[in-house]
C-alpha cells in the first residue's frame, strides 16, 4: 500500500468515524412508535416476569413519552412507560399493576391507570392536600391553613387511561417546592409545608371502595425517571364530604 493510499484510507477512517460520533451526539426527530409485537418482545427482553398478552393503546403524552397500557398472560393489567432517548424508544418502566401514577411534563401534568375490572372501579377521585399547622415561637402564634381539594376522574368503561388534573394545582404545587428549598436555606424554617396528591376509588353507585387487584405485581424501573410519582397514596382523615 502506498502512502498516497494509506492516506486516502486514514481520512475515510476519520469521517466515518467523524459521522457516526455525529449521528450519536445529536438527536434525531422521534420516530413512529414501535408496533405492538416489538413493545411485547422489548418488554419481555427488559422485564420477563411482565410477559404481556395484548397491548391495549399506545397514548402519546408528548413528542418523546408514550404510556402503553397492557393485560398479561395472567389476565393482570399492567403498564409500561417508553421515551425516546438516544435515537431509540426505549422501555423506561414497566409494571405488572396499574396503580396510577403521575407524569410531570414540561406543559402539564397528567395521571395514568389500568385498573383490573374485577375490582369495578368507575371513579378515580385525586386529592391535594396539606395539613394544617400551628405553633408558638419566641411567645408568637403562627397558623398555616390547611389545603384539601378534589378533582375527579370518571372511568368510563375503560379499564385504563390517562387524566390531566387542574392546572392551578400544578402551579400550587411547584410553589410549595420552591418555599422548601428556601426554607432549607433558610436560618428559621418554617413548618408543615408537606404538600401531596392522593386518591381514593368509587364504584358505579359512588361508594368509596379498595382496588384489591392492582396492588397485585411488582415492576421494572431504569434511570429515565420517567414517572415523578410512582404511585398514588389512599386518601385519609378527608375533611370534606365528597
Amino acid at each position: 500500500m502506498t502512502k498516497k493510499t494509506k492516506m486516502i484510507v486514514f481520512i475515510t477512517a476519520v469521517i466515518s468515524i467523524g459521522g457516526i460520533l455525529l449521528f450519536v451526539r445529536f438527536p434525531k426527530k422521534p420516530e413512529p412508535f414501535i408496533s405492538d409485537r416489538q413493545v411485547i418482545e422489548r418488554i419481555n427482553s427488559t422485564f420477563s416476569e411482565a410477559q404481556p398478552r395484548v397491548i391495549q393503546d399506545q397514548i402519546f403524552l408528548d413528542n418523546t413519552h408514550v404510556f402503553v397500557p397492557f393485560i398479561n398472560v395472567d389476565n393482570g393489567y399492567g403498564m409500561s412507560f417508553w421515551v425516546w432517548k438516544g435515537n431509540k424508544w426505549r422501555v423506561a418502566s414497566v409494571e405488572n399493576s396499574g396503580q396510577p401514577q403521575v407524569w410531570n411534563g414540561e406543559e402539564k401534568s397528567l395521571i395514568m391507570w389500568n385498573m383490573d375490572p374485577k375490582d369495578g372501579i368507575s371513579e378515580i377521585r385525586v386529592f391535594m392536600k396539606k395539613d394544617r399547622g400551628f405553633m408558638v415561637s419566641d411567645g408568637i402564634a403562627t397558623y398555616q391553613p390547611g389545603i384539601e381539594m378534589m378533582h375527579s376522574i370518571v372511568l368510563n368503561g375503560k379499564t385504563y387511561g390517562v387524566g390531566r388534573y387542574p392546572d392551578n394545582w400544578r402551579e400550587l404545587m411547584d410553589q410549595y417546592v420552591k418555599l422548601q428549598v428556601e426554607d432549607r436555606q433558610s436560618n428559621f424554617p418554617e413548618f408543615n409545608k408537606l404538600i401531596q396528591l392522593a386518591i381514593n376509588f368509587y364504584d358505579k353507585d359512588g361508594n368509596e371502595t379498595f382496588p384489591e387487584h392492582y396492588f397485585n405485581g411488582n415492576g421494572y424501573m431504569t434511570g429515565d425517571n420517567f414517572v415523578d410519582v410512582p404511585f398514588l397514596v389512599q386518601a385519609d382523615e378527608l375533611e370534606g364530604a365528597y
